[in-house]
């Protein structure tokens, strides 16, 4: 049974993963999982600039000079789907790519929250639960997709795309919490089920820290650092939700 969290806490969650991930037993593993997000999210952004650009003129030049304002108009919609697609799809890759890593660094994390870690989370135990950590990333996404699309929907409808902006938040804010909080549930081999219905008994709270989440990787340059963060902080949330917070208690009284 999963203790209940307040908002505050769990939205000061991530300036404590923040100081965590910069600590001496988390920073190794820190390194690896930027690279990665550097490289791919860069190519991801170049390729969706120039992919857009050139189709955007090549298209609107075919059109009757009458309907050159409808054109632009329906490019600019068909290019913020595309941009999207693409950010999706490489934030989706280099997440799954450095998910062995963010899964490690959970380890380390704990370890340093409250003195324990999850079983064979060596290096070698790593190598060992990359096909399962893949998989764990698949079913994120799969829960992601379908709900994204939904509110894509209701952004391209014309009056109803007023509000498109609440879902867009609100499951920005979700999956904010449930993408990091999911690495240390996976380490412990927690269902994937039981871990949404952990979240979800503090929903408040899991709305907090996945809204600070997703409003500080909007932030450039920032955003580079926010996912290894997180994942400290996820850690931390998982803790306060499974142990109702007394091994962090213990640590704090032995500080």
């Amino acid at each position: 049974m999963a203790a209940r969290v307040s908002p505050l806490f769990a939205a000061r969650c991530l300036w404590e993963g923040l100081e965590l991930a910069l600590s001496p037993q988390c920073r190794a593993y820190v390194i690896v999982p930027i690279i990665v997000n550097v490289i791919l999210l860069s190519a991801g952004g170049i390729a969706a600039y120039l992919g857009v650009k050139h189709w955007i003129f090549g298209w609107t030049d075919t059109l009757p000079g009458f309907l050159a304002w409808l054109g632009w108009i329906l490019a600019a919609i068909a290019a913020l789907l595309i941009i999207f697609l693409c950010f999706w799809f490489f934030s989706a890759v280099a997440t799954i790519i450095a998910s062995p890593f963010y899964g490690l660094l959970a380890d380390r994390a704990e370890m340093a929250i409250c003195g324990t870690q999850s079983e064979d989370m060596g290096f070698a135990g790593v190598v060992r639960d990359i096909p399962r950590c893949l998989k764990r990333e698949l079913k994120k996404q799969l829960f992601f997709l379908p709900r994204a699309l939904l509110c894509l929907l209701v952004t391209l409808v014309p009056v109803l795309n007023v509000i498109s902006p609440v879902p867009w938040f609100l499951l920005g804010s979700w999956m904010g919490c449930l993408q990091y909080a999911d690495y240390a549930y996976d380490n412990h081999k927690v269902p994937f089920a039981v871990m949404r219905s952990d979240l979800a008994s503090s929903k408040m709270a899991t709305f907090a820290f996945g809204a600070a989440v997703a409003l500080l990787t909007a932030v450039p340059v920032l955003n580079l650092v926010i996912p290894p963060a997180a994942v400290c902080a996820g850690t931390r949330y998982y803790v306060e939700l499974r142990r109702g917070g007394a091994a962090v208690a213990a640590l704090q009284g032995r500080a």
